[in-house]
């Protein structure tokens, strides 16, 4: 057979013979398949050391020999056709790394070259992915890092209790995202139809009723400005002729979220925020769940505006996920 030899340059600046080699082969079942002399030719060397080589292979298990062996027909010199062991592809390479000549060396240096070239660029192919899932742990990682700073509040066991309820809804809501989207902590999608809204005057009347209900002070639901009039409309803002809070769960999230953050009152600021977000919820019927379960318990919404409460601005997208998830749960 006719050999052929390319000589091309590394990035050191030095030769490596880029491993070239006519061989005649045999393809089947999407594999090379060649004789122990066809081997040999490729490799440079005598056939008793392809047969020491595989023996020393099948020996010690590198490979199983009934998996890279084959007895296939061939038609020898004489015209006569022979049953004859063929080894595939994975026989081959292992053999070429164990014969010591040139043309294996030449072979060894190609295929190293080779394999660093699908792991350069596998991993060029793969890095945004990989890029994307870094993210999506940290994203994981700022959620449960938030659900650790109500343990520094001075919180009575019935919280406590609603800190693992939180920590229970939200861990399943992750594993309906798994199914879908790789573990990634993601806004789900949410109720598209028309909004029943809630305005400022109908959360004023719920306000004056909660303070005769709960008997509560002249300060609780006293605004110190015009933030809650500001935030009540914030839910409904739109750009360019679209929402920017399409969905019901979306406007509920952001509802709960802008007016404990936003202390618009002197006093009551969570409980004002928790109340109108359960209203909210009710008035457009995704209060209960289709089974007649709430979507978020007493103690897990207590828990969840306390978290909102303690979060820093920059956390803001994190909360709003973890709110979606839990009423998506």
């Amino acid at each position: 057979m006719k050999k052929k030899e390319k000589k091309i340059q590394d990035i050191s600046g030095g030769q490596i013979v880029l491993y070239q080699k006519k061989v005649e082969v045999r393809l089947v079942q999407n594999t090379v398949w060649l004789r122990q002399e066809q081997i040999a030719e490729l490799f440079g060397t005598k056939r008793p050391a392809i047969t020491k080589h595989l023996a020393n292979i099948f020996k010690t298990k590198e490979l199983n020999e009934n998996s890279v062996c084959s007895i296939l027909e061939h038609t020898a010199a004489d015209n006569k056709v022979y049953k004859t062991k063929f080894y595939n592809l994975d026989a081959i390479i292992s053999v070429g790394y164990r014969v010591n000549s040139g043309k294996a060396t030449q072979f060894r240096i190609w295929a190293t070259n080779i394999l660093r070239k699908y792991l350069v660029n596998g991993y060029a192919l793969n890095e945004r992915r990989l890029k994307a899932q870094a993210e999506k742990i940290k994203e994981l990682q700022d959620a449960v890092n938030l659900l650790k700073n109500l343990v520094l509040l001075d919180s009575v066991s019935e919280e406590t209790k609603g800190i693992i309820q939180i920590v229970a809804e939200y861990t399943r809501a992750l594993d309906i995202l798994d199914d879908y989207d790789h573990d990634r902590l993601a806004a789900p999608k949410g109720t598209r139809k028309k909004t029943a809204k809630l305005s400022y005057e109908e959360a004023k009347e719920i306000i004056t009723a909660m303070k005769k209900k709960f008997h509560d002070s002249a300060l609780v639901g006293q605004e110190k400005d015009n933030s809650f009039k500001s935030s009540m409309g914030a839910i409904y803002q739109t750009f360019d002729g679209k929402e920017l809070y399409p969905t019901i769960e979306e406007k509920a999230a952001h509802l709960l979220y802008f007016i404990t953050k936003n202390h618009c009152f002197v006093d009551g600021n969570k409980r004002i925020a928790a109340a109108l977000f359960i209203c909210f919820l009710h008035k457009n019927k995704m209060l209960l769940k289709k089974n007649g379960m709430r979507r978020i318990d007493n103690k897990a919404l207590a828990a969840l505006t306390l978290m909102i409460a303690v979060s820093k601005p920059s956390e803001k997208d994190t909360m709003i996920k973890v709110i979606l998830n839990l009423l998506n749960a």
